[in-house]
């Protein structure tokens, strides 16, 4: 029997070479792309789930009430983890880290690297395995570096590089350590950096901030008892906060901060290691990602799946015509229902297998594609976790099921006399539902055209918003560690003070935008002035700071070589440093900061960080942190010639190193890379969800118009114009778009609403997105359908009027 079935089933499906291969480019190219999306949200949702024990793991952070609003920070004071140790019996281990840049010489190359600066339990609070080593003695002492194990064969060959010396370039100094563990090297979906590990009492300012507890710099990480909940740590912190932060306290108490509904000025917390990378307050806007990223990657999946079963839906029951008399003939010879939909449903079955093993070959072959294009790093092997092969599995046998099941069971409805003629005729029911599968299919086209238009206007604003510099002429360049930024800085202005293209040139400790070195920090500075807590972030400038960005200077000077004071004691700040003083003129003001600076000049408000974040307060000092990153501005003739001159420029000083200078806009349009990622995603789901959607819908005219063939050629006999049928057809299946439409509209600004609340520069959703999107839809679906209304209206009406 089932030998039989699958003969039949086979011959049909041959029989109908175009029906079996739309149906099969549908759902295969559905499969792989869902699967694409699947594995993308879930190595999100996954995010820094590998550690063993990882619910036991959290990570500190502090909320501190202001008058001004509520504010969070994820940097923690370097004492903060001894202490903590020290007070409470249930931290069992805790791990500082800090991340920086380094260079390691290889074959008289210098390579960047990134360093992380930690403490021994390191290993034991993330459960990372060493390959070579003991992971309770591996950083014992301050001289003992571990690598993890792509670094160190990039670094040492095939050489065993247990014991071996490594010099290491970090902090604008050269430092020697010895090889005392290699490090496995663990999935890309984790938030916790491991190239290169030494103890965080390397830093070079170490000895200066180990007992200071206004200084913040540094991550921390603990593991609790796993009897301790979450809830009740917090609770036993109170008095914790209340001793280290007593002046900080009492000073926003002055200031007019109320306590919140824990009755806490400042409050130290804790969140789980997984939850931090979706926390957008607490992990940073534009580092941490909103959890609806990956949800909407999941819906955009699922969508994709349900359009390409609904187009093979009403396919198959359109396909069902050329089948009736066959339907007929098998219930007149007594063959019971079960029998007809098995037959059915096998031949569906038969392409839905088929249709999933394309789908999994084409996810195959086009992971590096879509690598490259959504800046992922996806890989089948990611198929081997239990839980997402069960999923993949259960959406398999829910589509094949779905999409198999529902046509085979229709058919089973057909009237036996009618269906011996050839003749069928769709219930009330069924053709309700065959409308609600039209408009769900274009309600989710819809959405998603919506969706895209709006991502795009998004990132359109946010690369045209003025940022308030030159971003066009200004070209940065990374001075990395084989020299200091003070002494290439000097060589550039000695070489090229007389090059006509060099407009001017400076030093900042940190980039605008993310370079090439894709680094990025941040520095913030908390003194008490006049009775006033200030926070302001805090960056190095050197001279012609001010000119070289093309900052708008609204009082006072830049800094300045005439002013020998300015190199120690000067400081310029932005507007919303100014309004936080609050002096009408704050030209000669000296700030309380541990030596004593005096305001010399206010720049307006700039964009120094991504669009996500409201400006803030911004304090530029000459004497802050070393100089790590070069601006130059150049004239906009010559441009190639002119990034030559300072390559071989920078190549004289550091010929070890690597020049990767870019100019500030490139750095600031990388700031929404995410952004960019989801509107191809969007723009991708979006162009295949109308293409299955027309498809459906050209079947669904098939079956329509094919019941209205009489209709027709009576009205051609009447005189009804080609024009007037083609129109009458059309409205039908225009009305369920328009339904779609009106459904789809509020979804979608509902949802990027929300997308949109995590930027705080923001443009507003326009009316004319949803108009363009509808019409888009409705001239889609009228060409989808006008064909085949044409084709019908242009048919002999001898030919319809024939009896039956």
């Amino acid at each position: 029997m089932i030998r039989n079935y699958l003969k039949i089933a086979f011959r049909n499906l041959w029989k109908n070479k175009t029906y079996l291969f739309i149906n099969l480019i549908g759902l295969s190219v559905a499969f792989g792309i869902s699967t694409l999306l699947l594995l993308t949200a879930f190595g999100l949702l996954t995010f820094d789930q590998f550690h063993e024990e990882n619910s036991a793991v959290y990570r500190v952070y502090q909320k501190v009430i202001e008058p001004q609003g509520e504010q969070y920070g994820n940097n923690m004071p370097l004492p903060m983890r001894a202490a903590l140790k020290a007070e409470y019996p249930e931290v069992k281990l805790a791990a500082r880290i800090l991340t920086g840049n380094a260079q390691l010489l290889k074959s008289d190359k210098l390579i960047n690297e990134v360093i992380i600066f930690t403490d021994p339990e390191y290993f034991q609070v993330f459960g990372y395995k060493l390959l070579k080593g003991d992971p309770n003695t591996a950083l014992k002492d301050l001289s003992n570096v571990v690598l993890r194990e792509d670094i160190a064969k990039n670094i040492f060959g095939d050489q065993d590089p247990m014991g071996k010396t490594l010099t290491i370039n970090h902090d604008n100094k050269e430092q020697s350590f010895l090889v005392t563990g290699i490090l496995e090297k663990g999935p890309e979906n984790t938030s916790i950096d491991n190239e290169i590990l030494v103890r965080i009492e390397n830093v070079s300012d170490y000895s200066l901030n180990k007992d200071r507890w206004d200084n913040v710099q540094h991550a921390l990480y603990l593991k609790l008892d796993e009897k301790t909940s979450l809830a009740a740590f917090e609770n036993r912190l109170k008095p914790f906060t209340a001793k280290y932060y007593k002046g900080n306290i009492e000073q926003l108490k002055k200031e007019g901060a109320k306590p919140d509904a824990r009755g806490e000025i400042i409050s130290t917390r804790i969140m789980g290691l997984a939850d931090s990378h979706f926390d957008t307050k607490v992990g940073g806007r534009g580092q941490a990602i909103n959890k609806i990223y990956p949800y909407t990657l999941l819906i955009v999946g699922i969508v994709i799946l349900l359009i390409a079963a609904i187009n093979f839906i009403n396919l198959s029951i359109a396909k069902s015509f050329t089948r009736a008399k066959e339907v007929g003939m098998r219930k007149a010879l007594g063959a019971f229902k079960s029998q007809i939909v098995g037959q059915f449903w096998g031949e569906a079955f038969l392409i839905c297998v088929a249709a999933f093993g394309t789908g999994i070959v084409l996810a195959y072959l086009f992971i590096p594609q879509y690598n490259a294009i959504f800046r992922t790093t996806l890989s089948l092997d990611m198929l081997k976790t239990p839980a997402l092969v069960g999923i993949i599995f259960l959406c398999f046998v829910l589509i094949t099921l779905i999409a198999g099941g529902y046509p085979a069971w229709a058919v089973t409805r057909f009237n036996t006399v009618e269906v011996l003629k050839g003749k069928i005729k769709v219930s009330g029911s069924s053709g309700g539902i065959r409308n609600m599968l039209i408009i769900f299919q274009f309600t989710m086209s819809v959405l998603l055209i919506a969706c895209t238009m709006i991502v795009w206007t998004q990132i359109k604003y946010l690369r045209s918003k003025p940022l308030g510099f030159n971003t066009t002429q200004v070209y940065s360049i990374p001075i990395g560690h084989e020299i200091s930024g003070k002494r290439l800085l000097q060589h550039f202005r000695t070489r090229l003070a007389n090059q006509p293209r060099i407009l001017s040139m400076t030093g900042s400790d940190v980039n605008l935008g993310r370079g090439q070195d894709g680094s990025f920090s941040k520095s913030v500075l908390s003194f008490e002035q006049n009775g006033k807590s200030i926070k302001t972030n805090m960056r190095t400038a050197d001279y012609e700071y001010v000119k070289t960005l093309d900052l708008k200077l609204i009082d006072g000077r830049d800094f300045s070589e005439a002013f020998a004071t300015d190199t120690a004691g000067a400081s310029v700040i932005n507007e919303t440093m100014a309004k936080q003083l609050g002096v009408k003129n704050p030209i000669g003001v000296t700030l309380n900061t541990e030596e004593k600076h005096k305001v010399i000049g206010v720049v307006k408000d700039f964009h120094f960080e991504s669009l996500h974040r409201e400006i803030e307060a911004v304090s530029f000092f000459m004497n802050g942190f070393p100089i790590n990153y070069i601006f130059v501005k150049i004239a906009p003739d010559h441009v190639d010639e002119t990034i030559g001159l300072l390559r071989k420029t920078y190549n004289e000083v550091a010929p070890k190193s690597e020049f990767l200078g870019s100019f500030l806009d490139e750095n600031t349009n990388k700031q929404y890379q995410k952004e960019e990622r989801i509107s191809q995603i969007f723009f991708s789901a979006a162009t295949l969800a109308i293409i299955l959607s027309c498809l459906g819908l050209f079947a669904i005219a098939i079956m329509v118009i094919s019941q209205r063939t009489k209709e027709i050629g009576v009205r051609k006999v009447l005189g009804a114009s080609v024009m007037s049928i083609m129109t009458l057809l059309s409205f039908d299946f225009l009305k369920m778009v328009g339904v779609a439409i009106l459904i789809a509209s509020p979804s979608a600004w509902w949802l990027m609403s929300q997308w949109l609340s995590d930027f705080a520069y923001r443009t507003p959703i326009q009316w004319w997105v949803f108009a363009l999107t509808a019409f888009i839809a409705i001239a889609i679906a009228f060409l989808t359908v006008s064909f085949q209304a044409i084709r019908a209206a242009l048919t002999n009406p001898t030919t319809s009027l024939r009896s039956e």
